[in-house]
């Protein structure tokens, strides 16, 4: 039995690191994704149960509006393309935070629980507006 049960990752740095490397934040939020997919592959292969990912705090409502409208259309393409994915890895998807975003992402992220409410092999615990 693996003695870590749970990891908390608060996802920050990816827009300096874009501008550092990519002269883009949008950039460096689109590379952290796909970190977040490499992290989802090696909780799983550790054994780990819970993850939580601190992805959208209140303060990022303070970025440009257009940084803003990036970040959240990232999640809703995320949830488009690779829910069904999670869904076959085992893997439950459980919202925490406020929802009060676009209808099309609140009723994405709704849809996304619902298909993954019974899946127990990791769950991602994705902060929003916390």
């Amino acid at each position: 039995m693996n003695p870590l049960n749970h990891v908390a990752i608060i996802m920050d740095g990816n827009g300096r690191w874009g501008l550092k490397y990519k002269n883009s934040r949008n950039a460096g939020h689109k590379a952290g994704l796909n970190t977040v997919e490499k992290i989802i592959k090696e909780t799983i292969k550790n054994k780990i149960k819970f993850l939580t990912l601190y992805a959208f705090s209140t303060e990022n409502w303070k970025r440009p509006k257009k940084e803003v409208n990036f970040l959240f259309n990232l999640l809703e393409n995320f949830l488009i393309n690779r829910i069904d994915e999670l869904h076959k890895q085992n893997i439950k998807l459980k919202i925490i935070g406020v929802k009060n975003f676009s209808s099309k992402l609140n009723n994405l992220l709704n849809k996304s629980e619902k298909k993954t409410l019974k899946n127990r092999k990791l769950q991602i615990n994705l902060a929003l507006k916390i």
